[in-house]
């Protein structure tokens, strides 16, 4: 399996990889995220559930400034379309996928990355890819603002784990 694109996150410590989907409304538009930290051999997939946890690790040492970037994940949750066309998917995978994280967000919220699993550069990769994604595969997506909003509401580890395990009815 080849990926369509690979992204170079954590100073070259992590690489995500994105491969051709096959689910959802728009199947030919779908994505699969996946990703590689140096000394693990296998490509792993995110899980909702995994970055909510690493959120909330960091909201337990961090609270206002996790808040914080929380509230950016949701504005660019917000903002991002799904993907048009196969066109529009290429284009956006090999040169927009990882602006909205810029130098300015990552200095930022740096302070974040000492708590939890994952970096900041790599939640905000993750969460664009995976929430256009989302978007693309059904025009009533709603998983990602549920549980980013969860999260900022400070609602309960059961509430915010539900929410990030979801698998429709």
């Amino acid at each position: 399996m080849y990926s369509l694109r690979e992204f170079d996150v954590d100073s070259g410590d992590t690489i995500i990889a994105v491969f051709q989907g096959r689910r959802g409304a728009n199947p030919n538009l779908d994505i699969i995220v996946k990703y590689r930290q140096r000394g693990v051999s296998r490509l792993r997939t995110p899980l909702h559930l995994h970055w909510a946890i690493d959120l909330l690790i960091k909201k337990q040492h961090r609270e206002v400034l996790t808040n914080d970037f929380v509230r950016f994940l949701l504005d660019l949750y917000n903002e991002l379309p799904p993907f048009a066309s196969l066109d529009d998917r290429t284009e956006r995978l090999d040169h927009q996928i990882g602006d909205a994280i810029s130098r300015e967000v990552l200095e930022r919220f740096q302070p974040l990355d000492a708590f939890g699993e994952y970096s900041v550069e790599f939640t905000g990769y993750i969460l664009e890819l995976m929430s256009i994604c989302e978007k693309t595969g059904s025009a009533n997506a709603f998983m990602f603002r549920g549980v980013l909003s969860a999260i900022l509401e400070g609602r309960d580890i059961f509430s915010v784990a539900s929410a990030a395990s979801y698998r429709g009815r």
